[in-house]
């Protein structure tokens, strides 16, 4: 690719070489933790795409498409699923697993936004290496590196948005039907997959329109002239929004259906969408509009290269870049309570952003008044600091950082039948625990929760389907009495007792059920026991080795270990934030327990690259005991981790209990092979022991 010197005298290559480093760099972020918990960052968002999504994929293609948490019609229609079907049909055609096919997917919309980006940069005359740095800049911008990997709508949107507005302004450009044909079907793809994300390309659709039509007019001005650019604008605009509100008034009727559904009707959300006056007006909005530019989305040396960017910028480039920062502050204008409350709405208008930052950048490039070796510094700065906010804010959740999923949720698909349905308190509308259980759910929303004619509103639309389960989760802002759950008991006809306890719920279940669900949880317990069942090996004891001792003087422990040995070898490292005690299986950690000690709370893990590779663990048994004179070993904790079979085993694994007054011998945290005594990939890491 050569440029002519004379309209181009910076060089070229260094931006198309700077191009092809952005994009592997981008491969590279976004495919990593590909196969971790979609519990990084906004859970309830992404379960709640999740679960419409694997209904859709159990159920069918329909338009009033499953999102079973409040009972029959087991509709509540938010978007319309245009995200969701293709994650359904894609896994089921490709035979993948539906939260990597969402990864996927979500991945392929935003390199499929790029043309369109490049196409926009050259409406602004850019040379192809420029419209290549403005790419890079997006390529580099934390928000995408890490939302464009997550199980939700937003580069989908912003894919159709991004080729509506592109499209458009070709057709009153260049008078062209088929443009305004291809715009129209962008925009109605674009507003029925998310509306707040489309409205934000109509204003800059309506301003660039409006120029080429003035330059393009000559006299004598016919009506021709004027209604045939308004036609070709206006045209995709109202169709999208026509249909974007028939759905609406559509997805409303499904909802009033059902009265646990009803409050999330349009009508009854507008405060919570558009935001208040007086919101826009406060401080800590203001706060924390800030917090989300300068934390999430531009790192501050990147901003200082961007203020030097615009004083060296042309007229020309200085007015796009303020139309462009226009349109990023609509979004949390128009929509700030949205804004304000979820960082992923900053999908829809950063790119507005980043798009003025690629033209300053090139302003900054083609300033041939500044040394060569000071514009690749300041590009250099610019995208170091991108990256660098990327790794203080998101990297985490792609090295094990996410949540686990509940482990109720596991025992409630272990144990309900796949007809069955719970009824489930505390939890609000949250489909966390649905979506892991794979199974439909009656949640009652906060405030419900002693609406007894409501919810006996749809019990009787029930039928066939039974309640077959019943999950009180206790907390704040909801606490359920002893005689309230006594009520429901027998109202459903339950057993007294619980099959399963934790956190996130009491799992009650019908009498007749509750034997064969105790025994089975018995046998997975016991499976589960006898795969870490296996005390270390007497050669492993004799052949593990002393390891420098170094590597036990670290902050994670309390108190120091008094002795450190390995096979294979012990280092430290980092697993996202954390410093980590990397401790290939076998390998043992002594402690002297300190007087009055009566708990340990530790954390352990195997990093992603153990599992995924062409030849994973198979798993190791970690195992906490005491070495007593006169019968050699006390168990005290023990636990199989097999992160390759075992979704719920990958990222750090807690590890919690309390000691009795007779612990007076060392202490020893031990990790071994797997029951298959196979050590191949058994890398593991202690986060944190702390013995108090």
């Amino acid at each position: 690719m050569t440029e002519p010197t004379t309209t181009n005298p910076a060089p070229a290559k260094p931006l198309i070489w700077l191009f092809v480093a952005m994009l592997l760099v981008t491969l590279c972020i976004t495919s990593r933790g590909w196969q971790g918990s979609i519990l990084d960052r906004h859970e309830f968002r992404q379960t709640q795409t999740a679960i419409s999504a694997f209904w859709i994929k159990a159920a069918g293609t329909k338009l009033a498409y499953e999102t079973p948490l409040f009972g029959p019609p087991w509709s509540i229609p938010l978007e319309f699923p245009t995200y969701q079907w293709l994650v359904a049909k894609v896994s089921t055609a490709l035979g993948t697993g539906l939260e990597s096919t969402a990864r996927g997917v979500s991945l392929f919309f935003f390199f499929a936004t790029l043309p369109a980006i490049y196409g926009l940069a050259g409406l602004l005359r850019l040379a192809p290496s420029r419209r290549l740095l403005v790419l890079s800049v997006v390529l580099a911008s934390p928000t995408y590196l890490f939302w464009a990997r997550t199980f939700m709508m937003e580069t989908t949107a912003l894919c159709f948005s991004t080729w509506f507005l592109y499209a458009v302004i070709l057709a009153v450009r260049d008078r062209r039907v088929s443009w305004a044909a291809g715009a129209t079907t962008f925009g109605i793809l674009a507003a029925l997959t998310k509306i707040t994300t489309f409205l934000l390309f109509c204003p800059p659709a309506a301003v660039i329109c409006y120029w080429y039509w003035r330059r393009q007019k000559t006299p004598p001005l016919t009506s021709r002239a004027i209604w045939r650019p308004l036609a070709l604008l206006g045209t995709p605009i109202l169709t999208s929004v026509i249909l974007a509100d028939v759905w609406v008034r559509y997805s409303d009727h499904i909802k009033r259906a059902n009265p646990f559904s009803a409050p999330l009707t349009s009508s009854r959300l507008t405060a919570f969408t558009w935001g208040t006056l007086e919101q826009r007006l406060s401080a800590p909005f203001w706060a924390g509009i800030w917090d989300n530019l300068s934390g999430l989305i531009l790192g501050e040396a990147a901003m200082a290269i961007l203020l030097i960017g615009f004083a060296l910028a042309s007229r020309a480039h200085r007015l796009v870049t303020l139309l462009c920062l226009a349109c990023f502050a609509s979004g949390w204008m128009l929509f700030s309570n949205l804004y304000y409350s979820h960082d992923y709405y900053y999908c829809a208008n950063t790119l507005f952003l980043l798009v003025a930052a690629g033209l300053l950048l090139v302003s900054v490039w083609d300033n041939t008044r500044l040394p060569q070796a000071v514009r690749v510094l300041m590009l250099g700065i610019f995208f170091a600091s991108q990256l660098l906010v990327y790794q203080r804010q998101f990297a985490r959740y792609t090295h094990g950082g996410a949540q686990r999923p509940p482990e109720i949720a596991t025992v409630i698909r272990d144990v309900v039948p796949p007809d069955g349905v719970v009824l489930i308190y505390g939890w609000d509308w949250n489909s966390l625990v649905p979506y892991y259980a794979e199974r439909r759910a009656l949640m009652v929303p906060l405030g419900f929760e002693n609406d007894q004619p409501a919810l006996e509103k749809i019990l009787a639309q029930l039928p066939p389907r039974r309640i077959a389960g019943l999950l009180v989760r206790q907390g704040q802002p909801s606490h359920f009495t002893a005689e309230f759950i006594r009520e429901r008991l027998q109202r459903f006809n339950l057993a007294p007792t619980p099959v399963a306890t934790s956190n996130d719920g009491d799992l009650y279940l019908p009498p007749d059920q509750l034997a064969s669900a105790q025994a089975h949880l018995a046998r997975i317990h016991s499976s589960l026991a006898s795969a870490a069942s296996q005390l270390p090996p007497d050669h492993y004891h004799a052949a593990l080795k002393p390891a420098a001792s170094s590597l036990t003087d670290l902050p994670i422990f309390t108190p120091r270990p008094s002795q450190a040995r390995t096979l294979y070898g012990m280092s430290t490292g980092k697993i996202g934030d954390h410093i980590v005690l990397n401790a290939h299986a076998p390998s043992e950690l002594s402690f002297v327990v300190p007087a009055g000690a009566t708990r340990v709370d530790a954390v352990v893990g195997l990093p992603e690259g153990a599992y995924v590779n062409p030849s994973p663990t198979d798993g190791v048994d970690v195992i906490i005991f005491q070495r007593v004179a006169d019968s050699g070993l006390r168990v005290l904790f023990q636990r199989n981790l097999d992160p390759l079979n075992r979704p719920a085993d990958r990222g750090p694994q807690k590890i919690t209990f309390d000691l009795d007054k007779s612990i007076s011998g060392p202490l020893i945290f031990g990790i071994y092979p797997g029951p298959a005594n196979n050590v191949t990939s058994d890398w593991s890491y202690w986060q944190s022991i702390t013995i108090h």
